[in-house]
């Protein structure tokens, strides 16, 4: 198998699954929350995002070799270098505040108990992170 097939269906795969268990914990787990008695909330989202975080960073880990590995190859065979730089540019905002507010909501420093007490909003932003590393993408791949 060619090298930057299996580079690129690694990156795919680790996205599709960091992203997908973003958009379920968001559409799905965190509308249930207000249905469960208060006393049990915090301990239900304490052990999901505990039994996720592997998968996660694991995640984070395989697009970033991944994705090295690509550029890697790529960049030599890219015509518009500026343009693409630009694409990537856009591609890495997206994967920075992903990755920053991901870090920080997994924190447990008391300094960021009140970035914790919103957490619907932040994994709504974390969305927004998600669909700009699309749309950067999706711009590089045009780029090429």
């Amino acid at each position: 198998m060619d090298l930057a097939v299996l580079f690129r269906v690694l990156h795919i795969a680790a996205t599709c699954t960091s992203l997908g268990g973003l958009f379920y914990a968001r559409l799905v787990l965190w509308p249930l929350v207000p249905t469960l008695p208060e006393s049990q909330r915090q301990a239900f989202l304490d052990a999901a995002i505990q039994r996720f975080a592997w998968i996660k960073w694991t995640g984070v880990l395989v697009v970033v070799l991944s994705g090295l590995a690509q550029w890697y190859i790529t960049w030599p065979l890219v015509s518009n270098q500026q343009l693409y730089l630009v694409c990537f540019a856009v591609k890495m905002l997206g994967a920075l505040g992903l990755f920053s507010i991901t870090f920080l909501l997994a924190l447990p420093a008391d300094r960021l108990q009140g970035m914790q007490r919103y957490r619907g909003f932040w994994s709504l932003m974390n969305l927004a992170c998600a669909l700009t590393i699309l749309i950067g993408a999706a711009m590089m791949r045009s780029v090429r």
